[in-house]
């Protein structure tokens, strides 16, 4: 009987070779094809069925083509044993026998193959569904199975978390495989957030910003702090950023996108870190040069001043030009302020205050006991010549608590003819001046009428040459300009002068903006290290920024000694002292300035006191008269050194509309 398949032919060989017939062979083919039509007609295919029976008897991890191919030798084996036994029967039994042995082994040879068959094709089934079952541990984290793999469908979210991880550092870090550091700093930066906040509410905003900006130890440390803080944040955008990115694809619009998000989002985070630091250490510098060592723990307003009502600040402008020698004051001031209201008495000083006296009981009133008289001469005896006279006579003055001989004496002069005491004082060099106007962006102003830059006369008492003026009108002064204005002795007089020192002061007080300060501070604070001196310690200085502060909101007034106060160059103190504690009362109460209580003097008196300033002028190089009409009517002027119902300030004798000696016209400016 000729083969139906090649796989007949295949058991034909196989049955000859060990000595089977054909009908056996036969026989066995047929055996074997009734098998397979009996996986059919389950519906199954015998791979699958073969397939199916292996998988149940099977454990969980699949067996290696190794193990199948042990494993199929073993069923030959034993199979084949049973084939021996039967042959080993039928030479016993017969011929008969034999060949049924032999039909049988052809039988189980050809099931073997077929199985074998069906195996190594459910092995690849079971490869493929493996390769596409494996646990997420096999290959990567099981967070990766969630990533997109769609070119750029990632990107926004990568945009919003690192962006929000620049405003919450930290919380981009939840979405890597950092997420325990993302914790730890943002649990940190929301605990530093708190604390701040309740150190701002307990304090209060003015209180705690003060306590930190007076302590130049806290400053360097935030300095420091600012930097590493700064360093930090930043290597949490990138590392978040980078966290973020992986498993996803971009194009490369999208990557350069991105790195430009990271860079502006670092130097947002930097930048003002940088500047903060840069500005602790400016600060710090600035306390521990200007101002004097602690002497207690820090304290506010109402904790430092609780029984003062009032404190008393001297503030003076000193004069340090080429043209003069030494020092001189060219500006004396007393602020008494009220502690509780922040209302201040801005009281001027004239320069021709003649025959200072001084506090009972110091070493200087014991000099002077009828007060300062060293020639007798009320044109020469001025409260502005006692610090020249104090640096050449040092010995006379006694302890001067390490003040220059000059500045204690002239404290202690002022103490004595206003009846005030002294808490602190601070004194300004011109130059100073000129910078914090500068700082401050100018000073807006109506300037009332020309000004003239230069003039009076030198020490030698030759005429200086008048080099420039400031316009009249309404503007913005510089610091140049603004110095000039409260400075000039040109075609004027003292109160006229003293009238626009102080209102320059109001003015600038009001106008103050922290932002522009902010922005010109280094700057501002290395020309005060310079032109600035002052008494208060550091610990005071939370007390003072809360009183500057009070200071802006309270009423500032402006008190003028004058002739109707009492006659400048033969004082009755007790008459001034009398007027000076009403005055500051009244300020204290926010009232209007009352009128002088001392109807001052007759014609004559007023005569001699404009002789005596006209005298002054030329002694101290800094006028060249008084254009004052002596003989005008009291009726048509106004107060000296008062300002009129507008607030300006004019000379005596002076009227608005009036042209001024000397000016050129509108834009003169500087000729220098």
């Amino acid at each position: 009987m000729a083969p139906r398949t090649r796989r007949e032919a295949r058991m034909l060989r196989a049955a000859a070779a060990n000595g089977a017939s054909a009908a056996s062979v036969a026989a066995a083919a047929d055996s074997t094809e009734q098998a397979s039509g009996d996986d059919f007609s389950t519906g199954q295919h015998p791979t699958t069925a073969a397939s199916a029976n292996d998988s149940s008897r099977r454990p969980e991890s699949y067996p290696t083509r190794r193990d199948r191919r042990a494993a199929s030798s073993s069923r030959s084996s034993r199979r084949g044993g049973a084939g021996s036994k039967s042959r080993a029967a039928a030479v016993g039994a017969g011929a008969g026998a034999a060949a049924a042995g032999t039909a049988g082994a052809a039988h189980n040879a050809a099931r073997n193959a077929s199985h074998d068959r069906a195996d190594r094709r459910a092995a690849n089934d079971r490869g493929t569904d493996r390769t596409d079952d494996r646990s997420p541990a096999e290959h990567e984290p099981a967070r990766a199975r969630r990533h997109s793999s769609r070119l750029g469908e990632a990107f926004p979210g990568l945009v919003g978390w690192t962006s929000l991880s620049t405003l919450l550092p930290g919380v981009g870090l939840l979405r890597t495989r950092f997420r325990p550091a993302g914790l730890i700093i943002f649990g940190l930066f929301a605990l530093a957030i708190v604390s701040g906040l309740l150190y701002l509410l307990i304090k209060g905003p003015v209180r705690a910003v003060s306590m930190v900006v007076g302590n130049p130890s806290l400053l360097n440390f935030l300095a420091i702090a600012a930097v590493v803080v700064g360093v930090v944040w930043i290597l949490v955008i990138v590392v978040s950023h980078l966290g973020l990115r992986r498993g996803h694809r971009y194009t490369p619009w999208q990557n350069k996108l991105a790195g430009v998000l990271v860079v502006s989002l670092a130097l947002i985070i930097g930048i003002p870190l940088g500047v903060g630091s840069v500005y602790a250490r400016v600060q710090s510098s600035t306390v521990s040069s200007l101002f004097g060592d602690s002497t207690g723990k820090s304290m506010g307003a109402d904790e430092l001043w609780a029984d003062k009502p009032y404190i008393n600040v001297f503030l003076m402008g000193r004069d340090n030009g080429d043209d003069r020698e030494g020092t001189r004051p060219d500006t004396m001031l007393v602020a008494s302020i009220d502690t509780k209201t922040g209302n201040a008495a801005l009281i001027s000083v004239p320069r021709n205050l003649a025959f200072p006296i001084f506090p009972e009981g110091s070493e200087l009133a014991k000099a002077w006991p009828d007060g300062f008289r060293p020639s007798g001469d009320s044109s020469e005896d001025l409260i502005n010549a006692v610090w020249q006279w104090g640096e050449q006579n040092q010995d006379a003055i006694g302890d001067t608590h390490g003040l220059e001989p000059g500045m204690w004496a002239t404290m202690q002069a002022v103490q004595g003819s206003l009846g005030l005491n002294l808490d602190y004082w601070a004194s300004v060099d011109m130059a100073g001046f000129e910078d914090v106007v500068d700082a401050i962006g100018g000073v807006k102003i109506d300037v009332e009428r020309p000004i003239p830059m230069g003039g009076g006369k030198s020490m030698s008492g030759v005429p200086n040459k008048v080099y420039g003026w400031v316009d009249p009108g309404e503007q913005t002064l510089k610091g140049k300009d603004a110095l000039w204005y409260v400075r000039s002795r040109e075609g004027s007089d003292n109160y006229d002068r003293m009238c626009r020192q102080q209102r320059m002061l109001k003015t600038t007080l009001e106008q103050i903006d922290p932002q522009e300060l902010a922005a010109a501070y280094p700057k501002l604070a290395n020309s005060a290290t310079k032109n600035i001196a002052t008494s208060i310690p550091q610990n005071e200085i939370p007390a003072f920024i809360e009183l500057a502060v009070a200071m802006q909101k309270g009423d500032v007034t402006t008190v003028q000694i004058n002739n109707d106060v009492t006659p400048t160059y033969n004082p009755d103190f007790d008459v001034l002292h009398k007027w000076i504690l009403g005055e500051v009362k009244g300020a204290s109460n926010g009232e209007e300035t009352p009128q002088p209580t001392n109807d001052g003097s007759d014609s004559s008196d007023k005569k001699e006191s404009s002789e005596d300033e006209a005298s002054d002028e030329e002694t101290t190089d800094t006028a060249a008269g008084d254009t004052g009409d002596e003989g005008a009517d009291s009726s048509e002027s106004e107060v000296p050194g008062e300002p009129n119902a507008e607030g300006k300030c004019y000379p005596q004798g002076f009227k608005p509309g009036d042209s001024f000696p000397g000016y050129p016209g509108p834009n003169a400016g500087d000729q220098g």
